[in-house]
């Protein structure tokens, strides 16, 4: 049976697994990422991880076909570097990235953004496997996405496609992380819901310690039924509503699959966002589109990964 490595590089963890075509985990492992380090140490620390992972191929007497790799930022898919820079990452620039891994292994290597790899693993096998037509987004730090068109990624002419978390959302609102100004990211990611909940804390004399702020702290203060967290989230959903919105009425597809940390928040985000989203489109998409959570969570990278591999390996090798 051919089997293949899907790598997940992040900010703070790298994650791989071992997997089947059809992108069945066999095993996995996670380790820091080193990301603050530099491109040598990030490198040897991913073939360090693909080292263990052809090991555990071997003691169960597999071979290991190819190799996919997700990372932050805009991937040019033919060639599997980096262009440009990541926001988060100081020496991940211009990388040559599957260059690097097929001169190591000799395997062949196919590397993507990893947010449309969380888009393929979720149309492939977890909320969107009914569906032709997805929209993925996640939702944390930052805002990134994915796009599923007629079964296949779309990725765009310069491999930035569904980068949602920069639609202008408010004319020369606040400043983005981009360097653009009202962008959905700006307002919508964990870290815009932090500052606006601050805000309304300050204006109505609540103060908590400024460590405890989070998402997180938000929704577990909204659970408790205070009106600012409360109020902070369904701004929240507006905004997102807003920025999918825009994105709906122009690709119309069948299903919003919303990932990431904030999206563990649970089904009354996901339904509140819908209600949002639902208001913003036309009337015609409105009435079938569904916004979903999704289900993959954690092992969404890995296992888009893998199915990256395999399914590049094998229209590759198909007839032959």
């Amino acid at each position: 049976m051919s089997m293949f490595i899907g790598l997940d590089f992040g900010g703070t963890n790298l994650k791989g697994a071992l997997g089947t075509s059809t992108g069945e985990i066999i095993t996995k492992l996670s380790k820091p990422s080193l990301a603050d380090q530099s491109q040598k140490t990030i490198f040897n620390n991913m073939f360090l991880a693909v080292e263990e992972l052809l090991e555990q191929a071997m003691r169960r007497s597999e071979n290991v076909s190819a190799i996919g790799i997700g990372s932050p930022g805009s991937i040019d898919f033919k060639t599997g570097k980096l262009v440009g820079s990541t926001t988060n990452i100081k020496h991940w620039r211009d990388v040559p990235i599957k260059k690097n891994f097929e001169d190591r292994f000799n395997l062949s290597t196919w590397v993507d953004n990893d947010a449309n790899l969380m888009a393929l693993a979720e149309a492939r096998k977890g909320a969107g496997q009914n569906y032709s037509n997805i929209l993925c987004a996640t939702l944390g730090t930052g805002i990134g996405g994915g796009i599923i068109l007629n079964n296949l990624l779309h990725r765009g002419v310069n491999y930035s496609a569904a980068e949602i978390g920069h639609i202008i959302i408010e004319y020369n609102g606040r400043l983005c992380n981009c360097g653009n100004r009202g962008c959905l990211e700006a307002y919508a990611a964990a870290p815009g819901m932090v500052d606006r909940y601050r805000k309304k804390l300050k204006r109505t004399g609540v103060l908590y310690n400024v460590d405890e702020l989070s998402a997180e702290f938000i929704f577990h203060k909204a659970e408790l039924n205070e009106d600012l967290a409360k109020e902070t989230i369904i701004e929240t959903c507006e905004y997102l509503g807003v920025g999918f919105a825009s994105i709906v009425n122009i690709i119309d597809p069948e299903i919003i699959i919303v990932g990431g940390g904030v999206a563990e928040a649970g089904e009354e985000f996901i339904k509140l966002i819908e209600k949002y989203v639902k208001k913003f489109v036309i009337n015609s998409i409105a009435k079938k589109l569904k916004v979903v959570k999704a289900q993959l969570t954690m092992d969404a990278g890995i296992t888009g990964a893998i199915l990256l591999a395999s399914e590049n390996y094998l229209s590759q090798h198909e007839g032959n």
